[in-house]
């Protein structure tokens, strides 16, 4: 496991595997690495990427990827630690993909997940806050880019990161992403969809991407806010997730994520959509 682009970590069989710590926080202090990681799935994971991620020790993994994609295979550790939190059924309709050519189009691909996605996006970040304070946690989808992301953009805005450097940390997936891509279509695998029929734009993490979505969203508290109102229940929409998982929603309340000296963390959430996924 070897350090390449800021933050990025050498994981053989996956491409878009980094610390999403180290960014300074308006207050003057920096938020922890060894904290948040963030990547892509792991079905193409070696077994000495495998080794690699042990050495992070992690104590939870909060996984992104619709069902189809999250019954591909074993995850990044065993499943009892392991906690499925599909953030939309499907990113794009691949038959019919919508137009996707420019940063804007991409940020209204956010806006339309984040509608979508609304409990599970809170869920998502109330799990990865009940056990910080326990050691690393990880977060992942499927490219480790757009619904990641947005995760981790909510999480760094939740403490105090700027936008710019939110920004930032969202265009390192750019070349990752597109890398990963690239070998999806000259080496695919078993239960991989045809992504040479997606628009090659998708896989680009352009940094206005991010920027334009997070502005419509609100900055600071206000982008944490905003994104616990998209988590506000609304008849017939985001409830179902919640009723699988057996557990109450979370409803219009924002993140328990709080920020700490060099690290962030948070409480247990009293309820949510987490599906602790099954031995």
């Amino acid at each position: 496991m070897t350090a390449g682009a800021p933050g990025h970590l050498d994981i053989d069989g996956c491409f878009n595997v980094r610390d999403a710590g180290g960014w300074a926080t308006a207050d003057g202090r920096w938020m922890r690495t060894g904290a948040l990681y963030r990547a892509d799935d792991p079905v193409r994971i070696t077994p000495e990427g495998r080794r690699a991620i042990e050495e992070l020790g992690l104590k939870a993994v909060v996984d992104l990827r619709q069902q189809s994609q999250f019954d591909r295979g074993p995850g990044f550790v065993h499943r009892s630690i392991t906690f499925h939190i599909p953030l939309v059924d499907r990113v794009i309709n691949i038959d019919d993909p919508p137009r996707i050519e420019e940063p804007h189009d991409l940020a209204g691909l956010y806006d339309e997940m984040a509608d979508r996605g609304r409990e599970p996006l809170v869920s998502a970040i109330e799990t990865m806050a009940r056990f910080i304070g326990d050691g690393p946690v990880m977060v992942h989808c499927a490219a480790g880019k757009d619904r990641t992301g947005m995760v981790v953009a909510l999480v760094q805005a939740a403490i105090g990161v700027e936008l710019d450097d939110i920004v930032a940390e969202y265009a390192l997936s750019d070349a990752h992403s597109q890398r990963r891509r690239q070998v999806m279509v000259d080496e695919p695998i078993p239960g991989d969809p045809p992504v040479a029929r997606s628009p090659a734009y998708l896989w680009t993490a352009p940094a206005e991407a991010m920027a334009l979505f997070a502005r419509r969203v609100g900055r600071g508290p206000r982008l944490v806010d905003g994104m616990a109102r998209c988590a506000r229940r609304q008849p017939g929409r985001g409830g179902a997730a919640a009723r699988r998982a057996g557990d109450r929603p979370a409803v219009g309340r924002r993140p328990a994520v709080v920020a700490g000296p060099l690290r962030w963390a948070g409480v247990r959430p009293r309820c949510g959509s987490a599906r602790r996924a099954s031995p």
